[in-house]
């Protein structure tokens, strides 16, 4: 009996983690998908990243029922509905089997991130850019690994290690107060470094074999704006997202879940 009432929970709290995933994903696509597409249409010079970002939100505003059913938004979409949901699922996993979540955590969001992330990036590249559609090279394939392991680390490893040491430290009291802070902290402030690598890679497919010295002065053309772009962009991705993903988990499983009911059994989730 009792072996089949943690069965049932577990089973709740795996649709809890699904649900809470693909609600706060579709929240963040749209935003994330104008500024992916921007950001690849100006680094090929095939548009402005202004006027490239305004037509993206034009269209948003003006036909938003055309816009989600497109390729790049679902794209998007399946990106972090996958990421949030691996996040999710190892989290609950971790919590009914008491252990440590940090590098089961890191593992499975990088593996579920990284490689739907460079799928969707190596269709908006070839989609979005001005050279015929080819393979992307094998240090693209690095430099996007490079990139998205730290966003991954960034996003969801370092901030409850920061919120525990912002409240330990008494810098913020409240605890939630203080994940939140770290949750939009982190994945932004990591764009500093991984912009470059994102340029140097977007690049590398653009214009094959030119000079180091070329590279390094077009990264630096676009660097600054870039990098802002992708901080507004993460915020939403793995800051605001990050947050309401946890949020809407926490309070869906309070509806759903009374602990002085099911007694005992919830405490493994503690």
């Amino acid at each position: 009996m009792q072996e089949d009432k943690a069965s049932t929970i577990l089973s709740k709290r795996f649709g809890i983690d699904v649900f809470s995933a693909a609600s706060a994903a579709f929240a963040v696509s749209p935003f994330i998908t104008i500024v992916d597409r921007s950001i690849i249409e100006n680094a090929s010079g095939r548009n402005k990243l202004g006027a490239a970002l305004k037509r993206g939100f034009v269209e948003l505003f003006t036909r938003p029922h055309r816009f989600v059913c497109t390729p790049a938004f679902l794209l998007v979409f399946g990106v972090y509905f996958t990421t949030y949901t691996a996040a999710n699922v190892i989290d609950t996993v971790c919590s009914y089997t008491n252990r440590d979540n940090q590098t089961p955590k890191f593992l499975g969001t990088t593996i579920a991130n990284m490689t739907t992330c460079i799928y969707k990036d190596r269709a908006f590249t070839r989609m979005f850019g001005i050279v015929a559609p080819k393979s992307l090279p094998l240090g693209t394939y690095g430099l996007f690994a490079t990139r998205d392991a730290l966003t991954i680390a960034a996003s969801f490893n370092l901030p409850s290690v920061m919120a525990r040491e912002l409240t330990d430290r008494k810098i913020i009291v409240d605890y939630e107060k203080s994940q939140n802070f770290a949750q939009m902290l982190c994945p932004a402030g990591i764009q500093i470094i991984s912009c470059a690598l994102h340029l140097y890679g977007l690049d590398l497919y653009n214009r094959p074999g030119v000079s180091l010295s070329s590279r390094l002065s077009l990264l630096k053309k676009n660097y600054l704006k870039t990098t802002i772009t992708r901080i507004a962009r993460i915020g939403p991705a793995f800051g605001i997202g990050g947050v309401g993903n946890r949020v809407i988990k926490e309070r869906v499983s309070e509806l759903l879940f009374d602990r002085q009911k099911v007694g005992v059994v919830v405490t493994a989730f503690k």
